[in-house]
Parts: structure tokens; C-alpha cells; sequence
């Protein structure tokens, strides 16, 4: 499976078949199969996630009368390493779940639930809430893409002007279909009481003379066909933990499309917070520094106003081979870091107050929302 979502992210003759073909024989299949209104599908992060901004409408939407009457199904690539709390479950991309996606009324996700293709019926109505904002290309932007087409889209999260426009050119989203509000998943982010940063520190077991790094790097493309994804940071830990290791823990945490990671080395300093059991906005809580290089969670870790660097050890062949929106050195002055001595001489030397301004202007041109997109989200569902 892999290898043929390789080929089919890598060449665009066999996208074209692939659009082709399968949106002919799901469009085939719809006319046998009736929508039921009262039923959503959900699906977060391509069905590795129970997650995100998904799972918040979920919980919301169970609270509410309005849907008291209404079905749920996930979909996940593995169901059985997921528990949902009133709700179905289904394997993505079987014959099961294309079936349920054409019978259901609402969709929801932060990815796409037709896998590219396109056959959703007239009266589905369709989600989606993305999954941050970005540094670098998306959609048909990238090199060898062509098959990104969510006009269907019948409501489109967006949280600023810039990402707007990257959803019209690059994912073919229509304008009117985009709602201008936060990403439900960030709601939290916007409102931290003092206690709960403490009660954070201590489910988490950190010291109390330390502080905390998160370093959570974007994916790099697989070099071995699809086989995997790996990450290899030049980061000797023997030198960190000299420098670091008596002030800081470092939190490492995977971007979820990557498969491994190489060369470091965990201990009670150095965390691996990867798997799905470590929730993303507690960790973004609990640190006081940000280390990243052209991922999301930089403007989703901009609402709590920390300092981030952007550890762009492979930058021109990063901007090359992916491409990005924006000039790192424009985006976050002075803080664009190459090597492993640039980064600890940051961390080090860093005027913590200074930093926050930076990070502070970031935050109010692509994140100043009030924190109330799962509302409006829900109120859009009812209307």
C-alpha cells in the first residue's frame, strides 16, 4: 500500500488513471446507494489519527440535542488500536468504507475522505477542517501534482488570508466555501490557566530546576519508494546533553507521516513523545521553547506566544526539492538556525521576552482567532 501511494504521489500519469477509474465505479455504486442525513463519517490525518479537529466536532456534536438522533462512524487504518466512545468503526480505504462515505449525509475530516477521487453525492454535505497552516508547498504546488481538486468541499476551515489563498490556488477550494475561523483543535491553546502548566509538568514527571524543549520537525519524502520515511537530524546527543541537559528535557516528537527516525538516542533528557498516546497541544503547553523547521505547529505554537527557532539543517535542499511560501529568514528574523552550534548558541543566549514579541506577530497575522471554531462549525452543521 506503501509503494502504490508513492507512485500515485509521484506520477501523474498514473494519478490520472487512478481519478479516472474509481471515481467512475464509486459514481456507478451511488446510484444504488441512498444518503442517509443523520449519518457522519469522520476521518482524521488519512485514518491514523482519533484526533484533531474531527474528534473535537465529534465530542461536541454527542453533547449537543440537536444530533441526539444521529450515527457516527470513524474510520481508521487500524481500528482495532482505537476506542470511540459512541461511534462505529471502520478500515479506510475498504470496500466497507467507501460504501459508508457514500451513504453518509455529513462528512468530516482534516485530510479528504475520497482519497482523491471524486463521487461524493449531492446530498453529502462536506467538512473539512485541514490541519494547520504551512510553511511549505501543498497541494498542486508540489512537484508531480495535479490531482488535488476539493471543490466539492461544501465547508472549508481556514484561519487567515494567507492560507486562503493556498487553499484556492493550490487545492481548487472554492471561495465562498471557506469559513474564516481557528482550527477547532487549537480552541485550548487560546485560554491556559497557571495549574494547569504545573499539573502538566508533573503528569509528565519534569524536573522542577528544568525547562522544556519540544522539537517536532515536519516529514521528509521517503528515498526507498515508500518503504519509509525516515528522519535523521544532525544532532550529536552527547554534545546536547553537555550544553542542555542541566537546564532543559528535550521533547522529540515525530510528524505523524513519519515512519522512523534516526541517530538519537532516549533517555530521562532526551524523550521520544511520538506515539498517539502523547497529546500535541499538551506537549506545545508544557514547553517553553519550540525547535521546528517548516512544520504547522509553528503557527499552531505562535497562539501561546513561546519562542520558536527553526532548525533548517537542510533548507535549500528542503526549498528545493518541496518547495515553501515563505522566506524563513522573513518569516522569524534572526532565528533560522543550520547546524547543531547555531541551535545550542540560541538556546543558550536566548532573550526569552524578545523572542515572545517575534512569535507574538506571527500569531496575530495567521492565528488571531477568539477560539470558538467548534461552535460555529457546529452551527454551520445545523444550518
Amino acid at each position: 500500500m506503501k509503494k502504490i501511494e508513492y507512485i500515485l504521489k509521484h506520477n501523474i500519469f498514473m494519478q490520472k488513471i487512478y481519478i479516472i477509474v474509481f471515481s467512475y465505479i464509486f459514481r456507478f455504486l451511488s446510484i444504488f446507494i441512498k444518503v442517509d442525513k443523520k449519518l457522519i463519517l469522520f476521518q482524521s490525518l488519512i485514518g491514523k489519527n482519533y484526533g484533531d479537529s474531527p474528534r473535537q466536532i465529534f465530542e461536541k456534536l454527542k453533547e449537543d440535542e440537536y444530533f441526539k438522533d444521529y450515527k457516527y462512524v470513524w474510520a481508521f487504518a487500524n481500528p482495532d488500536q482505537f476506542e470511540v466512545s459512541g461511534a462505529s468503526k471502520v478500515k479506510i480505504n475498504s470496500l466497507k468504507y467507501f460504501i459508508t462515505s457514500l451513504k453518509a449525509g455529513i462528512w468530516i475530516t482534516n485530510v479528504n475522505i475520497e482519497r482523491g477521487l471524486k463521487y461524493k453525492q449531492k446530498d453529502t454535505l462536506y467538512l473539512n477542517t485541514w490541519h494547520g497552516v504551512t510553511l511549505k508547498f501543498l497541494g498542486n504546488a508540489q512537484k508531480n501534482r495535479r490531482d488535488y481538486n476539493y471543490s466539492d468541499v461544501d465547508i472549508m476551515i481556514s484561519p487567515c488570508e494567507y492560507f486562503d489563498n493556498i487553499l484556492i490556488n493550490d487545492f481548487k477550494v472554492k471561495k465562498d466555501s471557506i469559513i474564516r475561523c481557528g482550527l477547532p483543535r487549537n480552541e485550548e491553546l487560546y485560554n491556559i490557566e497557571k495549574n494547569e502548566i504545573e499539573a502538566l509538568r508533573k503528569k509528565y514527571n519534569i524536573p522542577k530546576n528544568k525547562k522544556v524543549i519540544l522539537y517536532a520537525p515536519t516529514w521528509r519524502d521517503s528515498n526507498n519508494y515508500g518503504n519509509s520515511y525516515s528522519i535523521s537530524p544532525p544532532i550529536d546527543i552527547k554534545k546536547k546533553k553537555k550544553s542542555l541537559s542541566s537546564k532543559y528535557v528535550l521533547l522529540f516528537r515525530m510528524h505523524h507521516l513519519t515512519t522512523n527516525q534516526i541517530g538519537l538516542e532516549f533517555d530521562d533528557d532526551v524523550r521520544d513523545v511520538s506515539g498517539k498516546e502523547f497529546n500535541i497541544n499538551e506537549l506545545m503547553k508544557l514547553s517553553d521553547i519550540l525547535i521546528s523547521d517548516y512544520s504547522g505547529t509553528i503557527f499552531d505554537y505562535s497562539i501561546l506566544e513561546k519562542p520558536i527557532v527553526l532548525f533548517a539543517y537542510d533548507y535549500q535542499e528542503y526549498k528545493d526539492s518541496r518547495g515553501l511560501y515563505l522566506d524563513l529568514d522573513e518569516f522569524l528574523p534572526n532565528c533560522v538556525v543550520k547546524n547543531q552550534q547555531e541551535l545550542l548558541n540560541y538556546i543558550l543566549n536566548i532573550d526569552y521576552e524578545k523572542e515572545c514579541k517575534k512569535v507574538k506577530k506571527i500569531k496575530k497575522t495567521y492565528m488571531n482567532n477568539n477560539g470558538d471554531s467548534t461552535e460555529l462549525c457546529i452551527k454551520l452543521l445545523k444550518k
